[in-house]
């Protein structure tokens, strides 16, 4: 087989490109897998009768609920349903329209997609054959037809292999710890986790909390925003460099470029010390982790556009008028205009793809940033997201999409392989899947205790069928072939292709399912994609993580009801035990100065009081049966508990009056401190509220309020 010469150059690389060409045959044309050991499959892979999951893929036991998602073995939910396993869902939630787009000219965040798109993916991918410890030989390649094979077998993956020291179980679960310090999923606002792991709403009215509920930690890193460059740094824990421009960037030139949103231009950062590297100094200094994006497509920006002498037949004029197009009446030429007109002449391809991947580029700088930042167990970088929304990368990246999948035209079928080019006998499909898992193999290769996030979709719809959203792949289009389906989505095909490699190399490296743009905080109940999503880690790649690297609220600079809203986010994210969160913009208005109400949501979870309190690292069981009222309750232990937190979110337009709340397995002292933020304000201590023999009665909320109860024992 032939090697890249420049991986050759790094032995530690070779490993990882000879261990995934021998042992990964990914077909994304094959048909379910039906459980059991997994057999061969050869090039192209036919249909294999192995696979991660068990008989028949994901579906569950239970009967459905009511609006979102199945339930687990036990019987059917009332409203809302848990994160189970696959089987038949609600409708779910309405497509995300993308989301809005920096106010400060930093990485866009796409905003609402265009009418055109990629179309959705091939079938489930077969799983291949598992390779033993000693590395059975495979014949299968990376990619169905045209794909480089092997016939070596070698099991080898590079850095520093990690052995497991525990695994995870969720069976007949789907809420409570996964014995690893992870989770099986969460319970809808009306339900709590019962013992055997199952939502079940508890009998009796107002709130109920109990402290032996759920026991599952929340990731102080659901705190986190993108671009932290003013005082949202004091309330965040994490600071993402990514978007829209992250999928370009040359870390070796400090060049990136914006994408769509801006003419395709690209623009030089500082150059020494680099504009990623001030990035993660930065966030050391304000103890923020880091998550950073690493480019995948093979395409890198090369030339700061407002240098490029380069004569353009289409513009009139050089390529560097695109730096600012604006002609002589005042009006800019439409940025797709200067797209075209660059289209890769201000890029360099440092991989030519699935044929002859070479991750190197990349792997040096994760390489660099660990030896100038240290790993992520040392405090250096702790994520990285593998390159941003490649749902929509034919709308964003217009300059390079026809190279990358010529002919790059709208809409792509992306179970059909591509015809010409470097990617000439693979389709979209395979080739999204072979990068992402080089590419994680890479960056645990240069800091295996890193965590990688993969997938990173816009729309968390497109964790089903890649283009669903964007060209109606399963949906409004009946003439695109749908190859994937809730329960065997192509999240599943890319989590047991991960399975797989690890089984062959020992070694994990997906770390979290990433999803940008839930509309609202019900969708991780409400929608097909994202009720189900713990349930395809479970019977594919259990633990796993889901994470939401991008998010937002609708007009969370003036609309007071985005506290509500941001509030209720920041919940569910602990109740679902995601692993990591980033709020896109923000959180202060543009005058540096004033805090949007979207920044006292924050301040009620991680400075209520303004001496540092923050909410508890463990969530715990809280069911509501007040219409409109979310209760979300965490301790600061899930063995020997002394403090306790009840955050009460009212995003209805009433108020609520003579509120009860019955709190079980946790013996607070008589009284506890009282903390609101009122119609979108800053938290502001209340009245204290007497517990007598664990019970609170007569307690009132104002319409769009959230209400902390702190108490002790």
């Amino acid at each position: 087989m032939n090697i890249p010469e420049n991986i050759m150059r790094r032995p530690q690389l070779v490993p990882i490109v000879l261990a995934i060409l021998a042992g990964l045959a990914c077909s994304c044309t094959s048909a379910n897998q039906s459980g059991g050991a997994g057999g061969a499959v050869g090039v192209g892979g036919g249909t294999q009768s192995g696979g991660a999951s068990g008989s028949g893929g994901v579906t569950a036991t239970g009967g459905r609920t009511g609006s979102g998602g199945q339930t687990a073995p036990g019987g059917p939910t009332g409203s809302g349903g848990s994160m189970v396993l696959g089987g038949a869902t609600s409708s779910g939630g309405q497509p995300s329209s993308g989301g809005a787009t920096s106010t400060g000219g930093r990485m866009g965040s796409s905003g609402a997609t265009s009418s055109g798109g990629m179309t959705g993916a091939g079938g489930a991918t077969s799983t291949g054959g598992r390779m033993g410890s000693g590395g059975a030989p495979s014949t299968g390649g990376l990619t169905g037809a045209g794909g480089t094979t092997s016939t070596g077998g070698l099991t080898g993956a590079g850095g520093t292999t990690i052995a497991p020291t525990c695994t995870p179980s969720c069976a007949n679960k789907t809420c409570g710890s996964d014995g690893c310090q992870g989770t099986c999923g969460g319970c809808p606002p009306a339900q709590m986790c019962s013992p055997s792991g199952t939502c079940q709403t508890k009998s009796g009215s107002g709130i109920l909390v109990d402290a032996s509920s759920q026991l599952t930690p929340i990731s102080p890193d659901i705190y986190g925003i993108a671009f932290a460059d003013d005082e949202s740094a004091k309330v965040t824990t994490l600071n993402r460099s990514g978007g829209d421009s992250a999928e370009t960037y040359n870390w070796q030139k400090d060049i990136t470029g914006k994408g769509a949103w801006w003419n395709c231009a690209n623009y030089a950062g500082a150059g020494s010390p680099s504009d990623a590297d001030t990035f993660v100094q930065t966030n050391k200094s304000k103890n923020m982790n880091t998550l950073m994006t690493i480019p995948i497509t093979g395409w890198v920006a090369n030339v700061a556009t407002s240098s490029d002498s380069t004569a353009s037949t289409l513009l009139g004029q050089p390529l560097s008028f695109c730096n600012y197009p604006q002609k002589a009446d005042g009006t800019l030429v439409p940025s797709l205009t200067c797209c075209q007109a660059i289209g890769t002449q201000e890029s360099v391809l440092v991989d030519n793809g699935s044929k002859s991947l070479d991750p190197s580029f990349m792997g040096n700088w994760v390489a660099h940033l660990v030896s100038t930042f240290g790993t992520a167990a040392s405090g250096g970088v702790k994520y990285y997201q593998l390159d941003n929304e490649p749902d929509n990368w034919q709308n964003n990246r217009p300059d390079i999409y026809p190279s990358l999948y010529p002919p790059g035209t709208s809409c792509l079928d992306y179970t059909v392989p591509i015809t010409s080019g470097n990617e000439a006998g693979v389709s979209p499909n395979d080739d999204i899947l072979n990068r992402s898992i080089v590419y994680a193999a890479a960056v645990k290769s240069a800091d295996p205790t890193a965590q990688v996030l993969f997938l990173s979709v816009m729309n968390p719809d497109d964790l089903v069928n890649l283009m669903q959203t964007e060209c109606g792949v399963g949906t409004w289009d009946s003439s695109k072939k749908v190859p994937y389906s809730v329960t065997n989505s192509y999240a599943m095909a890319m989590m047991s292709k991960a399975a797989q490699y690890e089984a062959a190399n020992h070694k994990r490296i997906f770390d979290c399912l990433d999803t940008h743009y839930p509309t609202d905080a019900k969708d991780f109940w409400q929608r097909a994609s994202l009720s189900n999503a713990q349930g395809w880690i479970q019977s594919t790649y259990p633990g796993t993580g889901i994470c939401v690297s991008e998010y937002s609220v609708s007009n969370d600079a003036t609309d007071p009801t985005a506290t509500t809203q941001e509030a209720d986010f920041l919940g569910t994210f602990g109740v679902v035990g995601a692993r990591l969160a980033a709020y896109w913009g923000s959180l202060v208005a543009d005058d540096k100065i004033t805090h949007k109400p979207v920044y006292n949501a924050f301040l009620m979870f991680r400075n209520y009081d303004g001496a540092g309190g923050t909410f508890g690292s463990v969530s715990i069981g809280a069911q509501s049966s007040y219409a409109n009222v979310h209760a979300y309750a965490a301790t600061d232990s899930a063995t020997s508990p002394t403090k306790l937190w009840i955050m009460l979110v009212n995003r209805g337009t009433s108020a609520q009056a003579n509120m009860t709340i019955a709190i079980n397995n946790f013996s607070a002292a008589s009284t506890a401190r009282v903390y609101q933020s009122v119609n979108g304000a800053a938290p502001a201590a209340a009245a204290d509220v007497a517990i007598a023999n664990g019970s609170i009665s007569g307690l009132s909320i104002a319409a769009n309020t959230i209400t902390l109860i702190a108490a002790a024992r």
